[in-house]
């Protein structure tokens, strides 16, 4: 494993980039191209319909078992390098291979998506939106907030970058926590108190109660979208008190200093898989291109459709 390139490495030495053994790639090749899917392709959902078979994927799993430890135990975010010689409807359809091998894909919208995707639809968070449904920045956070059973990892897989911005920051738990204990500790009991979250896009009116900060053994687990957390107050008329506000200010401060932010903007065909109780993201504004389309209307018309616009897959990983 080396760091990807691109990567600066004074922020996060630990980050680390996992480009697939040969044999791991022709083995996903051969896998993806006896596909039937592929012949009649025009909605990425279709891309659900393909199974994993474990024992036509050795090599393959092999590699994915190296990248989920080290996600786990080591840095906990590995960027997966792109499986040469795919077009690019094959390469979307890699990660979900990777998110079968780690666990169990999870629905991520009231329509069951299991298959999701980030691109800018014109929506912003104070309208409502989904974060994913923006081409906002900022609003650092972990992905488990949309249910209350939480998952460890999710996977981030770039299908075509912004013309300009949008690059991913990412920011380490253990250190945002350390940074807290060292300077406002004051503001770790309101962080552990239970909130009122919405199962915002998944189950939208149905509301849980979990903690932004757990501690297990020791070690801290994430759960915080700030925006999230506000929105579902008004909603459900339970204001967040000044104390928690204060201590939200804390943590905010926290993820925005640069000394604590590695960032990398994802190319194509790259996959990110995150532990997802352990980094913040978040990314920078971005713009697509005047003529950019959706993957939509890209998968509809083809190449003559125009440019892509900024176009990521997310999937979250139950076990």
């Amino acid at each position: 494993m080396n760091l990807p390139a691109g990567w600066d490495a004074t922020l996060n030495p630990a980050a680390v980039r996992h480009d697939f053994g040969a044999a791991a790639a022709a083995e996903v090749r051969a896998y993806l191209g006896a596909q039937r899917v592929f012949s009649q392709f025009k909605a990425v959902q279709q891309l659900e319909q393909i199974g994993l078979d474990r024992a036509s994927l050795p090599a393959f799993l092999g590699d994915v078992q190296a990248m989920e430890r080290e996600a786990r135990h080591g840095a906990r975010f590995v960027v997966a390098g792109p499986v040469p010689g795919l077009t690019m409807e094959e390469q979307m359809a890699a990660p979900w291979l990777i998110c079968q091998a780690l666990g169990r894909p999870l629905a991520q919208n009231e329509a069951g998506h299991r298959f999701y995707i980030i691109a800018d639809r014109g929506g912003k968070m104070e309208r409502g939106a989904r974060y994913s449904q923006t081409n906002q920045g900022g609003s650092f956070h972990t992905d488990g907030v949309n249910v209350k059973e939480g998952y460890e990892f999710f996977l981030l897989s770039c299908v075509a970058p912004a013309a300009m911005g949008g690059e991913s920051i990412l920011i380490d738990g253990h250190t945002v926590y350390r940074h807290l204990c060292e300077h406002a500790s004051w503001a770790l009991p309101a962080l552990q108190r239970e909130r009122v979250w919405e199962y915002k896009g998944v189950r939208p009116g149905e509301y849980y109660r979990e903690p932004i900060l757990k501690l297990a053994q020791g070690l801290p687990l994430w759960r915080y979208l700030r925006d999230y957390i506000e929105q579902a107050a008004r909603q459900t008329n339970e204001p967040v008190d000044s104390a928690s506000q204060e201590a939200m200010d804390c943590l905010d401060a926290a993820l925005g200093h640069r000394a604590h932010q590695f960032r990398y903007a994802l190319r194509a065909g790259e996959t990110a898989i995150v532990n997802d109780r352990s980094i913040f993201h978040g990314r920078t504004p971005f713009e697509d291109a005047p003529l950019a389309v959706s993957i939509e209307r890209r998968l509809a018309e083809g190449d003559a459709a125009g440019p892509l616009g900024r176009t990521y897959s997310r999937f979250w990983v139950g076990s």
